[in-house]
């Protein structure tokens, strides 16, 4: 029968990890850590502005700071709120081309006097732009 031997290393004779070694490392993680805020910041380019109704026409103002896009989606969903309850009382998806800078939409919806939650998406592509829930209050 042969016995195995282990040999033991003493903890003073193992190789320590140099602090230029971790500094390197470090380093790339707050490389990737900036690239992926970089990445995300283009993603903010969009943004909702005010959204007001009138005579059953809802006007949805949206700020671009980036390139123009074409053929983008506006997602609108508009709930209807009372006591403690929502339902949804409209809903649409249109293609959009969005300028740079201000751009308007209007959207024809017959809403009554009350109070609603507004949720609004931009897509381009099969990227979320922009989202945002708004309170409406329609008055008589």
């Amino acid at each position: 029968m042969v016995d195995s031997m282990i040999a033991l290393v003493p903890a003073q004779d193992r190789v320590p990890v140099s602090s230029e070694r971790m500094s390197r490392r470090y380093a790339i993680y707050l490389i990737l850590a900036l690239v992926a805020l970089i990445s995300v910041v283009g993603c903010l380019s969009t943004s909702f502005g005010e959204v007001a109704y009138s005579d059953g026409v809802l006007q949805v103002h949206v700020e671009n700071n980036g390139e123009p896009v074409r053929n983008a989606v506006l997602q609108l969903t508009i709930m209807g709120v009372s006591a403690f309850e929502q339902h949804e009382v409209f809903s649409e998806a249109r293609y959009i081309d969005i300028g740079q800078g201000a751009n308007e939409y209007t959207i024809r919806a017959d809403l009554q006097p009350g109070s609603y939650k507004i949720f609004l998406t931009v897509f381009a592509g099969s990227e979320r732009r922009a989202s945002v829930i708004r309170n409406l209050e329609v008055s008589t």
